[in-house]
C-alpha cells in the first residue's frame, strides 16, 4: 500500500537524513524494513539525477551569505544529504563556492546530530569558533553536543519541539539577532 507523507511528516524527518526519511516511509506503508537499503538506493539514485527539482534558495539566504563573506567570516555547510546530492544541489541553487567547507552526511562515520560532523565543518572551514544556523532538530541537537550556539529560521524543517538560543523569520533578520553579534564577537 502507497501512503504519501504529509508536508509536516516530511518536515519532520527530512533533517534526519536520508536513511531516516526511507525507514519513516517504509514504517508509514507498512512496508518490510528489509527493504531500507534497496528503497534507499533508488531514492538516492532518482535525486541524484535531478538534485534541483523543486529545490529553492530561501529568500535573502543567497544575499546573506555574500554579506558575511565580504565581512570575512568562514561559513561551512554541515548536512546530513549524500555527497551526491549536496553536490548538485549547491550547483544548481548556484551556491556552488559559496561556502568555505561542505560536509555531507555520507563523508563521516557520523552525522548530524553527532557534534563530530558540525565541528569537522568547523575545522575544514578553519574556524575555531562556530554559530550554528539551522532549521531543524538535528542542527539543534549537533549544536548543543558540540556546546555551538544555535539559530533557527522559523520556516524549517521542525524543531521536535527543541529550543534553539534564538529565532529569526528570515534571513534578513540574521544580522540584527542578539546572539548573533555576541557569537560573532562583533557588530554585524
Amino acid at each position: 500500500m502507497l501512503m504519501e507523507f504529509t508536508d509536516d511528516e516530511t518536515r519532520e524527518h527530512i533533517g534526519l537524513g536520508d536513511n531516516a526519511l526511507v525507514c519513516a516511509a517504509l514504517r508509514k506503508s507498512e512496508a518490510s524494513p528489509d527493504l531500507a537499503g534497496e528503497v534507499q538506493e533508488a531514492y538516492l539514485r532518482a535525486y541524484a539525477a535531478d538534485p534541483g527539482h523543486l529545490a529553492v534558495v530561501h529568500p535573502g539566504a543567497e544575499v546573506l551569505l555574500k554579506r558575511l563573506r565580504a565581512r570575512g567570516v568562514r561559513l561551512a555547510l554541515c548536512t546530513n544529504k549524500s555527497s551526491r546530492i549536496t553536490g548538485g544541489m549547491l550547483r544548481a541553487l548556484g551556491l556552488d563556492g559559496a561556502f568555505d567547507a561542505v560536509v555531507s552526511g555520507d563523508e563521516l562515520p557520523h552525522r548530524k546530530p553527532d557534534p563530530r560532523h558540525l565541528l569537522e565543518a568547523v575545522r575544514r572551514a578553519g574556524g575555531t569558533a562556530a554559530l550554528m544556523l539551522g532549521s531543524s532538530i538535528s542542527d539543534i541537537r549537533a549544536a548543543r553536543a558540540a556546546a555551538v550556539p544555535v539559530v533557527c529560521v522559523s520556516s524549517g524543517c521542525g524543531t521536535g519541539g527543541l529550543q534553539p538560543d534564538s529565532w529569526i523569520d528570515s534571513f534578513d533578520d540574521f544580522e540584527s539577532d542578539v546572539l548573533v553579534r555576541e557569537a560573532l564577537g562583533r557588530d554585524l
